[in-house]
């Protein structure tokens, strides 16, 4: 992936939304991100792991190698020295496809297994007390999830939810999954909810926002739109920390269903328009 010095700058003035939540990531948050291009998982995770350097914690990444071939040149491009943060023992990368097989048993994760295999990858990441703060983002549970194993995929994000909590660390996972899918909306996302804190689901929260309110008011009209969203929003219970047009999408979907998959692909249409332009 080609370096974008003008588009780093840009983001630089103006952070995303979803900037602050994987920059200031503690210790026992849990964040999933949904992304559909390569770009959008770069900037997560990179800005992900180059907080954790410069705020000098220690930095677990557990991706697939082309993952990794893509997340390295962004890294050094920002200024990052991946050998020497390696060689001091602050950055810890683990193959994902080849830590897989370590775990499972018949499809599913052995979760002594993998808890004992997780706590010895984030001990040796403490270096012996010099980085007593760990992040850890990766995507085994993406790995299982696209090769369609999702019973495999949510057993292994519950284990990393347990991870989480007993080894003190700031979680971080990504999944490609199309926030804009009503099965993902009826199904994933309440699932996703059961484990995580925060929510990612698309690069643009602003672009989000708009794209529903306006989705819904061509639905229903301006005056029903008016009503139905205080009432929502005030009455919906989140599952994690999230955008509110996100809120709002999953919202209709628990008290209005049928209402739930037009404004979804009305918003899907608008969302993607304005992308496109």
């Amino acid at each position: 992936m080609a370096y974008e010095p003008d588009r780093q700058l840009d983001a630089a003035r103006t952070p995303e939304p979803w900037d602050r939540v994987v920059t200031e990531a503690a210790p026992r948050e849990h964040i999933v991100q949904l992304y559909q291009d390569q770009d959008f998982l770069n900037r997560a995770v990179c800005r992900f792991a180059g907080a954790a350097l410069a705020n000098g914690e220690g930095i677990i990444l557990v991706p697939t190698l082309r993952h990794w071939n893509a997340f390295r040149p962004r890294l050094e491009a920002e200024g990052v020295d991946v050998d020497a943060a390696r060689e001091r023992g602050q950055l810890t990368v683990v193959d994902a496809d080849d830590t897989l097989p370590r775990f499972m048993r018949d499809g599913m994760p052995d979760s002594p297994v993998f808890l004992g295999l997780a706590a010895e990858v984030i001990r040796k990441a403490r270096a012996g007390g010099r980085y007593k703060t760990v992040r850890w983002w990766g995507e085994m549970v993406n790995v299982l999830w696209e090769r369609g194993d999702v019973a495999a995929s949510m057993n292994l994000e519950d284990l990393f939810d347990q991870l989480g909590e007993e080894q003190n660390v700031a979680l971080f996972c990504s999944f490609l999954m199309d926030n804009f899918d009503g099965e993902v909306h009826t199904h994933m996302l309440p699932r996703l909810g059961t484990n995580h804190s925060h929510l990612i689901p698309v690069d643009d929260y602003a672009r989000l926002e708009r794209a529903v309110a306006d989705a819904l008011r061509e639905t229903v009209g301006a005056d029903q739109a008016r009503v139905l969203e205080d009432r929502l929003l005030s009455d919906y219970r989140e599952p994690f920390n999230m955008p509110r047009g996100q809120a709002l999408l999953l919202a209709l979907r628990q008290f209005h269903p049928t209402v739930a998959d037009p404004v979804l692909l009305r918003s899907r249409n608008l969302y993607t328009a304005v992308s496109a332009a």
